[in-house]
């Protein structure tokens, strides 16, 4: 079987975001049984052209950049409510590369990320083919892209990172509910497993929280640090590592368009200037002196950082799924969560972890004392996140699935329609 697979032509599929890393793990297991193809933008610090038995081929978007940013000032000067992105507007020179050159590959399955109309463009092009449309979002149930439910009707499937997203997209399209399917974030037990960290007692070495993830308003690092504040006043000798670094989501599709209104307006005050310096600036001496900002770090790196910590804390707001999460789990951390739909998926309150109410600095500075003051929870709650992820995230159990759909719509050709 040869498969396919289309990347977001402003990102390099090189890097260490939740999207690079599943489809680096994915196609380089993928390329063990199949002949896997990767189309991407050109960038001039790109590696060799075959990487890890995977193919790519990449296409320059220097023309698609320079028309949308001149269209981009046109279609805000006409007060278009549609994103540009969910146009047929959005990148359309890499777009129609990329789908004419696929008639030449002879590809059976071809894997889309993220956009409608790239899937049904390279289905126009290319009949025969089955496209796979891979949401790591909710874009499909909160975006107004260009014709939509048409031209999700000619997709073969629709494959989403988390149940929640799944169950949303066939409650909003139940045409084609029955094409719909879960293909969850991942990772390799082996990289994080260890053994579980036992708090030190009181007045002994220091309790170390830690959370990884982007430092944008979303995530609700500040939410977090309130809490820490919280927490200092019962446990002086506590610290906080917060891995990752300051990058912020653009509103229009994400925020905007996934959390209420009210929450949306708290978070307004966020993005005028720099985020960091905002949380930087609101800690107290006593919390700036134990808090540490470790900044960016390599995916291969983090590994240590849950090595080093006794409890992960999450204080997101929304997430797709919750990938950091999943990694704590398999290091052996217990987590405490914000209680939002993603984390509800991947988490029984009290069981592999302690689910709070969202944006309340109170109930996660309550969560994580009370993991620091219940030793058995703490490690019941640890065993039984361990196993969970073992059975479930793996990447080889992850790729297994994708490989049945694969052959589920390649050898029935009417069978999901």
């Amino acid at each position: 079987m040869k498969v396919g697979f289309v990347f977001p032509p402003m990102w390099t599929p090189h890097s260490d975001g939740s999207l690079q890393i599943w489809n680096r793990e994915v196609t380089r297991r993928l390329s063990k049984s199949c002949e896997v193809l990767v189309y991407s933008g050109l960038f001039s610090f790109e590696p060799q052209e075959c990487v890890d038995g995977v193919r790519y081929r990449r296409f320059s978007t220097r023309w698609d950049q320079r028309f949308l940013k001149r269209f981009q000032f046109l279609h805000k000067a006409l007060g278009i409510r549609r994103p540009l992105f969910a146009t047929d507007l959005w990148f359309p020179l890499y777009a129609w590369k990329v789908a004419w050159d696929l008639r030449k590959q002879n590809c059976d399955v071809v894997h889309v990320y993220y956009y409608p109309q790239l899937a049904s463009l390279i289905k126009f092009f290319n009949p025969a083919v089955r496209v796979i449309l891979n949401m790591h979002g909710e874009w499909l149930t909160q975006i107004d892209f260009t014709n939509l439910e048409a031209r999700l009707e000619k997709i073969d499937l629709v494959v989403s990172c988390s149940a929640f997203i799944t169950e949303s997209t066939r409650a909003r399209f139940p045409g084609i509910a029955h094409r719909c399917r879960t293909a969850p974030m991942g990772l390799s037990p082996d990289t994080f497993s260890g053994d579980f960290q036992t708090v030190p007692a009181e007045h002994s070495s220091p309790r170390r929280l830690l959370c990884v993830g982007r430092i944008s308003p979303e995530k609700g690092v500040h939410i977090l640090l309130d809490a820490f504040e919280m927490i200092l006043r019962k446990y002086p000798d506590a610290t906080l590592t917060i891995v990752g670094p300051e990058w912020i989501a653009p509103r229009e599709g994400l925020v905007d368009v996934c959390l209420a209104k009210e929450v949306i307006a708290g978070l307004a005050p966020y993005y005028e200037g720099s985020y960091l310096s905002q949380l930087q600036q609101r800690l107290s001496p006593e919390a700036a002196g134990r808090i540490t900002f470790a900044g960016l770090v390599a995916h291969r790196e983090v590994a240590d950082f849950y090595a080093k910590a006794d409890i992960y804390v999450s204080p997101s707001l929304y997430e797709s799924f919750g990938m950091s999460v999943i990694e704590a789990m398999a290091a052996g951390l217990p987590v405490v969560a914000a209680r939002v739909r993603s984390f509800e998926d991947l988490i029984s309150d009290g069981h592999n972890g302690l689910l709070v109410k969202a944006a309340d600095p109170s109930a996660l500075a309550e969560g994580v004392i009370q993991l620091f003051e219940n030793d058995s929870l703490r490690k019941s709650i640890s065993s039984a996140s361990s196993e969970i992820i073992c059975e479930q995230f793996s990447w080889e159990k992850i790729t297994s699935t994708l490989t049945q759909m694969y052959h589920e719509v390649s050898d029935t050709k009417n069978a999901l329609r």
